[in-house]
């Protein structure tokens, strides 16, 4: 049986290692870009969505790079938010849906923002992607 931090630590721990993010399961308090952040979305979960009852999780995955040189940092995202590509979030989560058996699926839905993005008093250049998760909670 999953939960919400162990969809939420294999979530980051795939993001890792197919895209050479640092990435972190929960909010940390302090940042150094290049990072993604798995943290839960909206809605965070939905209960019985499916006859078998399945859970559906949304997490947020937001890749935050530095806003140093704005042209620099969006061509650098621009990668992020790619269907394919070694640098591809949606193409992370394809190559291993289930998270290494975290979850029954997990499926990168949109990039629900793009642009600057103020993380822990900060200015970033980012994205945020949502990330539906199913699981038997």
């Amino acid at each position: 049986m999953a939960d919400l931090n162990t969809i939420s630590t294999a979530l980051a721990a795939q993001l890792a290692s197919s895209t050479g993010l640092r990435a972190y399961s929960t909010a940390p308090g302090q940042i150094v870009p290049p990072v993604v952040v798995v943290i839960p979305g909206r809605p965070a979960i939905q209960y019985g969505v499916t006859m078998d009852g399945e859970t559906t999780l949304n997490l947020s995955a937001v890749v935050l790079l530095s806003a140093a040189n704005d042209n620099a940092g969006q061509v650098a995202l621009n990668g992020y938010i790619s269907s394919s590509g070694p640098q591809s979030i949606a193409a992370a989560v394809q190559d291993d849906p289930t998270l290494g058996g975290a979850c029954e699926f997990a499926l990168v839905t949109q990039v629900a923002t793009y642009g600057l993005v103020e993380y822990a008093g900060q200015q970033y250049i980012g994205a945020t992607f949502t990330v539906q998760c199913g699981a038997n909670l």
